[in-house]
């Protein structure tokens, strides 16, 4: 992976809120070891930015569901 894409990828995953243990387990990692891929003290594997980006498409895919679920039941009891 070009080191330029990593910084994108942390961007994203700061902006996104989503915790790096979360991210983690979705990919089926370790968090230390997706930690230093991200800071660039470990090379990332073949398809690494490919697989993150993924993973964050369906987690936060995931976390919109849950807050218009949250939503939609907030909406239900207040009326």
């Amino acid at each position: 992976m070009v080191a330029n894409g990593l910084p994108k990828l942390r961007g994203r995953l700061a902006e996104s809120g989503i915790q790096n243990q979360v991210l983690a387990s979705a990919l089926g990692m370790d968090p230390s070891l997706l930690s230093a891929i991200l800071r660039g003290r470990r090379v990332a594997p073949e398809g690494f930015e490919a697989r993150v980006t993924a993973a964050l498409d369906r987690l936060e895919a995931a976390e919109a569901a849950a807050e218009e679920a949250r939503q939609r039941v907030l909406a239900e009891t207040a009326g």
